[in-house]
């Protein structure tokens, strides 16, 4: 995947969890791994990221 694809499914996810449980869960998950949004994640956590937003999203 691109940064740009990553981006993209990163951020529509966030908002999701943000909608469901609050954007301090979404802050929660961004300061795991030393950032605050997509703009300054490494690109090595990009997976990562992803994976833990989708088990959260399963949980809604």
């Amino acid at each position: 995947m691109t940064k740009f694809d990553w981006e993209i499914n990163i951020e529509n996810l966030a908002e999701k969890v943000a909608e469901t449980y609050g954007s301090d869960v979404v802050a929660s998950v961004f300061a795991r791994y030393d950032s605050t949004c997509f703009d300054d994640l490494s690109s090595a956590y990009y997976d990562q990221i992803f994976g833990d937003l989708m088990l959260i999203d399963a949980d809604g």
